[in-house]
């Protein structure tokens, strides 16, 4: 899974570097070529200063006006030189001292080397002068302008850096600005889960704002194929457990036979099948989520009604009247009514039940005083259709059923034995959200 913040971020990092990079390469051999243009053009007009500083008249010797040309060509190595030749003649600037310019063969020569180390730009022209051909080469050291370019580019370079770093920060803060809508949806879809609302109701951008449309009509179908499941499931139950219920009061008012018992095996197995199949449909395809508001009150119903079926046992609650589950309240009924009628069938006299709440997790205790089991059976009791005593009515589904559900919400189940009463005691922690 990859982050769509740091796809963003690092994609404008990685175009913002190039785009400075160009723009700094570029900008900087600009400003190289504009200095140079500006060197080449005072250095013409050096070329004309000097040759209107020229006085010659053969067969007299060359003469230059020195007042007439820049001082800086009389400091030696002072990076400004020039080299005139008129009729095999030769004179030099005072400033290359007693060295020459090296020979040149095109009217601009760059980098040429020169006196003391220096880096020269090389301008020559040749004119008449009484119909003599007068050369005028003059040069100029150009490493000042290549060290100011450089600076120039470094310091460009760290603007550019600077810049990339804050269009960064604020790409990210932009980002996280955009991003901030399908955060609240987010949080929205967790609290639809735990049954807190049940719709995503949030005003967002037009580009957002169609999957949270499809998000509650997602919502709605789900809701409704659960519902619709679960009313199909009720129809189903009554329409075939009333009908055997009748065949199985006929089969047992006939008398014994061969038939009978075959025909009450039979109908066994059916009522079996039905009952597997009712357990798996309701637990298949199961969403966790949803809020049970009142546990105590919904409890107290259910053991009310237990103690019609069994007078004889005491069921105690212990159960904080403002605690809520963050979980189906039928899931929840399911799993309370399947422990309790379980252990009001073996229990002898005494059944407890406990719910609290902690920091991270629910926890459920049902215990009763019943006889309990081996702990190496523990495991096998949680399988469905197993059943370690037949002496009791059932088809071995209840705690198979609780474990799916339990399963379901991530929770854990465990089995052992009370310490309090002595029988059976279960476990169960389901995650608080």
């Amino acid at each position: 899974m990859y982050s769509l913040n740091k796809r963003l971020t690092l994609s404008l990092a990685a175009s913002l570097a190039l785009f400075f990079l160009a723009q700094t390469l570029m900008i900087g051999r600009e400003v190289e070529v504009l200095s140079e243009h500006n060197l080449i053009s005072r250095m013409k007009h050096d070329q004309e200063a000097l040759l209107a500083a020229l006085s010659w008249q053969p067969p007299a010797q060359i003469k230059i006006d020195p007042l007439r040309i820049p001082e800086i060509y009389e400091r030696p190595f002072s990076g400004h030189y020039y080299q005139i030749t008129i009729a095999g003649v030769t004179v030099y600037s005072r400033s290359l001292w007693d060295e020459k310019l090296p020979a040149q063969s095109t009217p601009v020569a760059r980098d040429i080397p020169g006196p003391v180390g220096q880096r020269l730009l090389m301008l020559a022209q040749t004119v008449s002068l009484h119909d003599q051909a007068v050369e005028i080469r003059i040069a100029e050291d150009v490493s000042h302008v290549e060290r100011t370019t450089s600076a120039f580019q470094r310091h460009l370079l760290l603007f550019a850096a600077a810049a990339v770093l804050a269009l960064l920060v604020l790409q990210g803060w932009l980002v996280q600005s955009g991003l901030k809508p399908l955060l609240r949806i987010r949080k929205q879809l967790s609290q639809l889960e735990k049954g807190e609302i049940d719709r995503v109701s949030i005003a967002t951008a037009s580009e957002i704002m169609p999957l949270v449309e499809e998000i509650n009509r997602l919502v709605d179908l789900i809701r409704l194929r659960l519902d619709r499941s679960r009313h199909a499931l009720g129809d189903l139950a009554h329409a075939l457990k009333t009908p055997l219920s009748v065949v199985g009061q006929i089969i047992q008012r006939q008398p014994e036979s061969a038939d009978m018992a075959q025909l009450k095996e039979q109908l066994h197995g059916i009522e079996q099948r039905i009952d597997r199949e009712l357990a798996r449909a309701r637990t298949a395809g199961h969403a966790p989520g949803g809020s049970w508001s009142d546990p105590s009150l919904d409890l107290g119903d259910l053991t009310r009604m237990l103690k019609q079926v069994f007078p004889d046992t005491r069921i105690g609650l212990d159960i904080p009247a403002e605690l809520k589950i963050a979980a189906d309240r039928e899931d929840m009924l399911e799993v309370f009514g399947n422990l309790l009628e379980n252990s009001c069938k073996w229990a002898s006299g005494e059944i407890r039940c406990r719910v609290r709440a902690e920091q991270e997790h629910y926890v459920i205790q049902v215990e009763d005083d019943g006889p309990g089991i081996a702990e190496s059976e523990y495991k096998s009791l949680l399988v469905r259709g197993a059943r370690l005593d037949e002496s009791r009515p059932g088809h071995g589904l209840g705690l198979a059923i609780v474990n799916e559900i339990v399963a379901a919400y991530d929770g854990e189940i465990t089995l052992g034995r009370s310490a309090e009463l002595g029988g059976l005691m279960i476990q169960i922690i389901l995650p608080h959200p």
